[in-house]
């Protein structure tokens, strides 16, 4: 029987089976083309994900259809077994992850209402789920809390591997993806807080009772609970479920975005209101009032903490089940979600710590995909590198053997478009050390399809398999700090604004690679030290939580730079939200703004080595590059806005940057005890801005030009954001070797000078040949 397992090889964790450790190339698809597959397999792929469901689910039926043809339907082991054959029989050393289906049928949840999402008047919403291999009309979502549901679909999983284990491929089969909710990702397809129809949940048993354990969890008493919320009639029994206007702050630029879009013309329409600040007892601007209304983000933690306990007790029965196979689930996504109905961002740390989860993975954003973008992802993934796990990217990619819309909507409009887009993608899993499947999702398969994307996928998986004989232990000197409490406590848009949006923008245009962690690391011993800490969305810290940040910095004399409102909120503190708990973690005194103002500011000392790289006269503050959908075709950037804002007061700090239209101090710097203290008032600090504070702080810059760079201590990757001149300015001298043209660039050289295509994509090995 194959033995598989996530191990440490040379300095990071990797898919190991048998002893042998795989690159970071595998492939999830369909097989209705022998050919095809047998291509895949030639090219390099070994291990596959196979989609399928429970016989629960799908227990197969003969059926006549419309036109009086008797057809069968294959139950989900027929159609596992039928693709498991014709891959084996194409590629027989291919190795299968069984990505499991764990839907209940449509007759048990018409059967068992109870155990479905429940709205405030007893309701259950109607929708359609639908994953890679089912479709249905459901009556109603059902809830990831109900014990009833994960006691049918552990027994449906348990007979599914009684059956597998006999079959004569059995010792193929090396681990499980355990798939759930809308197309497979664990989000409900229903929303909690339907706005429209002013209808909110869950009301559900199995949900009350989940969030009732959560609160019991972490208030521990119930009086504990009632201070906290300010709720005589809190309790653990009956948890508070948030109505449709205490979840205002959610949405609450929707109000501000109607009053700049009518600004100008609101008095010459009849009837036509606006208001600009968008103020009500249940929000501060954007964020909630915490200091009333905590319990909205309690609720929410607990909605996505139940999730993410559903996939512990899936992967729990497994890991009990077996030895040698490794498990893994979609969660923790932090970009191209809901960061309130979708369930799957804020518990990813108590998947990752439970001991039964090897692995969670994510498609990458569907923004900025084309030649000349960047394909961000949605995980903290060297916060898995420290417990040992993998994060997996989906990597969809689209290629120009798409149908005309996305090969418009993508950019990829010839072999050229898709060679250097899957080029670019490769390399940010290789340099960034991550796993990932190549997904084909055209419905018989044929995305990769192409004589030459063969050739590539060979050669990459060439490249992958010398990239792990070498140290692969991270040395990047830039880490970004990402918070999972804060998400609930600020609106959607501001999540998305810094957490998504921001990443696609310029975090891969700062010229240097960088690292993503949840801030609850700086406590661990094993975190590494950095020159440079950016605090993406720090808005909610406890006293101890602010020590271990602070104590990190002073290792090394660390810049940290705080983004927007860090630390505003201490629940611990008795004024839960001030000016003074944003000084007592950053160490500048502020002052807030409580209406809707302005984030555009300009550098004020351009003389100031922290800004060296900054533009006179350009805004800054927000972002102002094209951010666009490459799958629902908009551009998804809002007009500019703060609420509220902030601005710095602090006599003793070194003034870098001025708010344009207030007139006051927007981004300064200053010295604390062991380490220096950054505060960008605004929410978002543009990628030239990035690289000069980097560069302050001692980091080294590969790149100046504002093209989407990945590296790591033995490959440099530039892909061209323009066409024209790019240069690479190594750490020290080497030979860089184009890995793909498989030729020397020079020898003993400190940088190179590049004439490239808008698109192109080089990758230098700096250790010689591949």
């Amino acid at each position: 029987m194959s033995f598989a397992e996530i191990k440490n090889i040379n300095g990071s964790p990797a898919l190991v089976i048998d002893g042998k450790a795989c690159p970071p190339m595998a492939m999830t698809a369909r097989f209705d083309k022998p050919d095809y597959i047998r291509s895949l397999g030639e090219a390099g792929m070994r291990v596959f994900f196979l989609m399928t469901n429970t016989d629960w689910l799908r227990p197969g039926r003969d059926y006549m259809d419309e036109e009086g043809v008797q057809r069968h339907e294959m139950s989900g082991m027929e159609a596992f077994i039928k693709n498991a054959r014709t891959l084996l029989s194409q590629v027989p050393e291919a190795y299968i992850i069984v990505r499991i289906g764990l839907h209940p049928p449509v007759e048990w949840m018409e059967e068992n209402k109870e155990e479905l999402i429940t709205y405030q008047d007893g309701s259950h919403e109607p929708a359609i789920l639908s994953s890679e291999v089912h479709k249905d009309e459901i009556p109603g979502m059902y809830s990831f809390a109900s014990e009833k549901w994960k006691t049918a679909v552990g027994k449906a999983l348990k007979e599914f591997c009684d059956e597998v284990d006999t079959l004569p491929f059995a010792d193929r089969v090396i681990g499980y993806f355990l798939a759930a909710g809308g197309t497979s990702e664990w989000y409900p397809v229903n929303d909690i807080c339907d706005r429209e129809k002013k209808k909110y949940g869950d009301f559900s048993p199995a949900f009350r009772k989940s969030y009732g354990e959560f609160l019991k969890k972490r208030y521990e008493t119930e009086e504990n609970l009632k201070k906290a919320w300010k709720k005589k009639e809190a309790s653990f029994v009956n948890p508070i479920i948030p109505n449709v206007e205490e979840q205002y702050f959610i949405f609450m630029e929707e109000g501000i975005m109607d009053a700049m879009k009518y600004y100008e013309s609101a008095e010459r329409i009849i009837g036509k209101a606006i208001d600009m600040d968008g103020e009500k007892p249940a929000n501060l601007g954007v964020f909630l009032n915490m200091e009333d209304y905590r319990y909205v983000a309690d609720f929410y933690d607990a909605f996505h903490e139940a999730t993410a306990e559903a996939i512990i007790y899936f992967a729990k029965l497994l890991k009990e089940r077996y030895e040698g196979k490794v498990v893994g689930a979609f969660y923790g996504s932090y970009g191209c979600t809901d960061f309130f109905n979708s369930s799957t961002a804020t518990s990813t740390l108590p998947i990752l710590d439970c001991g039964y989860v090897d692995f969670l993975a994510a498609p990458g954003v569907y923004n900025n995909r084309e030649p000349g973008g960047y394909v961000a992802q949605r995980e903290m993934q060297d916060s898995f590198r420290l417990r040992g796990q993998m994060f997996v990217a989906e990597e969809d990619s689209r290629t120009h053997l798409e149908d005309t819309f996305y090969r418009d909507a993508m950019g990829l409009y010839d072999i050229r478009d898709s060679l250097v887009t899957l080029k670019r993608d490769f390399a940010r899993v290789l340099c960034e050390d991550i796993y990932a499947w190549w997904f084909d999702q055209h419905p018989e398969g044929g995305r990769y399809q192409h004589e030459d994307i063969y050739k590539l996928f060979q050669r990459q998986k060439e490249i992958a398999e010398y990239a792990y004989t070498l140290d692969r232990r991270k040395v990047n000197e830039i880490a970004l700090i990402y918070d999972q409490e804060s998400c609930h406590t600020v609106s959607m848009y501001t999540n998305i604004l810094m957490l998504d949006y921001y990443r696609t923008s310029d975090l891969a245009r700062i010229g240097a690679p960088v690292d993503y962690y949840f801030h609850n690391d700086c406590s661990r011993e094993d975190m590494p030290d950095y020159k440079l800490y950016v605090m993406m969305n720090a808005f909610c810290l406890t006293g101890r939580e602010r020590e271990a940040i602070i104590k990190k910095a002073q290792k090394n004399h660390a810049v940290v730079l705080w983004l927007y409102a860090p630390g505003f909120i201490n629940p611990e503190e008795e004024k839960v939200m001030c000016n003074e708990n944003i000084e007592q973690l950053t160490g500048f005194r502020t002052r807030r703004i409580d209406h809707t103002c302005s984030p555009w500011f300009k550098i004020t000392n351009l003389s100031h080595p922290a800004v060296r790289y900054g533009v006179e006269d350009r805004r800054y503050g927000y972002i102002d590059r094209d951010v666009h959908s490459n799958v629902w075709l908009e551009n998804v950037i809002r007009p500019p806005y703060m609420n509220p804002g902030f601005y710095i007061d602090d006599p003793d700090a070194e003034i870098l940057g001025t708010y344009c239209e207030m007139g006051v101090p927007a981004y300064a710097l200053k010295e604390m005890d062991g380490w220096t203290s950054v505060y960008l008032a605004p929410q978002i600090l543009r990628a030239e801005l990035l690289s000069s504070l980097a560069e302050y702080a001692g980091c080294h810059l590969y790149n100046k030009e504002d093209d989407v760079l990945y590296a790591n201590k033995n490959f440099v990757t530039i892909h061209a954001s323009y066409k024209g001149k790019h240069t690479i300015y190594f750490k020290q001298p080497c030979s860089p070797y184009e890995v793909y043209e498989k030729q020397y660039y020079g020898h003993n050289v400190t940088k190179l000078e590049l004439t490239m295509r808008m698109g192109d994509t080089l990758m230098f090995s700096l250790n010689g040949v591949v």
